[in-house]
């Protein structure tokens, strides 16, 4: 199955924001009650002691808060480190009460930030995409890849969805769990229940941005292929798998060579 750069409602700049703030809350609820991202804190390690600056830019954050257990175990072993949480659309109330759970680790962007274009002050740090790599053609992908190379920045990117029967499977049970998880995701976004409950529209377009995410996912072989098409891409130590376990975390990261991780 190749790759098809499906439709996504929430990538579409009329869509409304309340609802794609909803789709945010709702993400977060699930990864943060799972714990799905737990197998990669060995990698976040890694490209963090990789960083000269010991700092964590995570590009498209949503709303962030699905970092927060990642940043509580990292900060455990590094209190010193800081992480910028950033979004081409921002939901900067979000953003705060991600910061609130942890308000010596945690800032964020109040602009607009492109991961294909991050501001001079971002670049240089660990850069992160968690969920989010898909959501880029593969023009674009490249293009973050190949920015974090010429900036000597260690990246990572994280799926926890790929084109596979188990992810296929677990779009079954979305509609379901938006209507059991919805009383229980703060907070309570009182103007999006009426289109989750009376005119269910929005477990609709969650389930079909789920279907078009899957459809979206670069394959183990199309991340390989994105990095032999970088320049100076042996410039890094490159790795690309996915984790073990029944929630496996589709991954690709990479590490400039130059660092002490590799000497």
């Amino acid at each position: 199955m190749k790759r098809v750069h499906m439709l996504e409602w929430e990538d579409l700049e009329w869509f409304p924001k309340s609802w794609r703030d909803y789709g945010t809350d709702y993400l977060r609820f699930v990864a943060t009650k799972f714990d799905i991202y737990k197998p990669i804190l060995p990698i976040i390690k890694k490209g963090l002691n990789a960083s000269s600056k010991n700092a964590w830019v995570d590009c498209a954050s949503g709303g962030g808060s699905s970092l927060v257990p990642l940043a509580k175990a990292i900060h455990q072993e590094l209190p010193e480190v800081k992480i910028t949480l950033t979004d081409y659309y921002p939901n900067i109330e979000a953003f705060k009460r991600t910061q609130k759970e942890l308000p010596s680790v945690f800032n964020y962007e109040t602009e607009s930030v492109n991961a294909m274009e991050l501001p001079s002050h971002l670049q240089g740090q660990f850069i992160t995409l968690f969920g989010a790599f898909h959501h880029f053609r593969p023009v674009q992908a490249k293009n973050i890849l190949q920015q974090a190379v010429d900036t000597n920045s260690p990246i990572a990117v994280f799926e926890p969805v790929a084109r596979n029967f188990g992810s296929f499977f677990s779009m079954l049970f979305v509609i379901l769990n938006v209507l059991i998880f919805t009383p229980f995701i703060r907070p309570v976004r009182w103007q999006v229940l009426p289109f989750i409950y009376l005119i269910p529209v929005i477990p609709l377009y969650i389930l079909w941005d789920g279907i078009a995410s899957i459809f979206r996912t670069y394959s183990e072989k199309e991340r390989r292929e994105l990095i032999q098409s970088l320049t100076n891409s042996d410039q890094f130590e490159w790795e690309v798998g996915k984790t073990k376990g029944p929630m496996p975390i589709n991954y690709l990261y990479g590490i400039p060579k130059s660092t002490e991780l590799f000497r």
